[in-house]
């Protein structure tokens, strides 16, 4: 999984995509034609086509993008494109926003003064839309980006085994008196 700290595209970049955004006189509602317009400017809309939010997965993946699974907006890369299905296409009843109809797709961005936003049609501060609760659980890189593979999960379980036995060597070296067996040992406890 991609950490947020690592972003696809220069902080610049991502300011300006922000402030155009904000200033490119498309209207709310309009996140798809928003998004191709940020991403053509931005150098990264080859090979790509118009469509409403919910259709930018498939638009995407058609351009090469690649998929990463994230837990939540928040944990997505700076760069990343992020979809969020329709609530006609979740088979629940469409609230009266275009995302109820026609889904929502956004760009993770930044701005100076409010740190990380989510830009398409207008920036915001919070991701989703009218449909955050939507999401598709992918955040979309472009073609030739290079994510780090995650280490296998025993290598990652050994890493941390041997992160939280230094601590508590450290933390029981800093007590002076006080020592603990990091031997795993059966101890019976007498309840009274």
């Amino acid at each position: 999984m991609a950490s947020a700290a690592n972003p696809l595209l220069r902080g610049d970049t991502l300011q300006q995509l922000t402030a155009i955004s904000a200033n490119d006189g498309i209207p709310s509602g309009w996140c798809g034609r928003a998004m191709l317009s940020l991403l053509t400017k931005s150098g990264l809309g080859k090979g790509l086509k118009p469509g409403n939010g919910q259709e930018w997965e498939k638009i995407l993946a058609d351009a090469g993008w690649r998929p990463l699974k994230v837990a939540s907006p928040a944990r997505a890369p700076l760069g990343s494109v992020l979809v969020y299905s329709s609530d006609r296409l979740l088979g629940k009843i469409p609230r009266g926003t275009p995302g109820g109809y026609f889904g929502h797709v956004e760009m993770v961005s930044r701005c100076d003064s409010k740190g990380r936003m989510y830009v398409a049609d207008l920036p915001r501060p919070a991701p989703g839309g009218s449909v955050p609760d939507n999401f598709t659980g992918r955040a979309w890189v472009p073609p030739g980006t290079m994510m780090a593979t995650p280490a296998p999960i025993d290598t990652q379980i050994s890493v941390i085994m041997e992160q939280r036995l230094k601590m508590a060597q450290d933390y029981f070296q800093d007590r002076g008196s006080m020592q603990a067996s990091v031997e795993p040992e059966v101890q019976s406890v007498r309840i009274r």
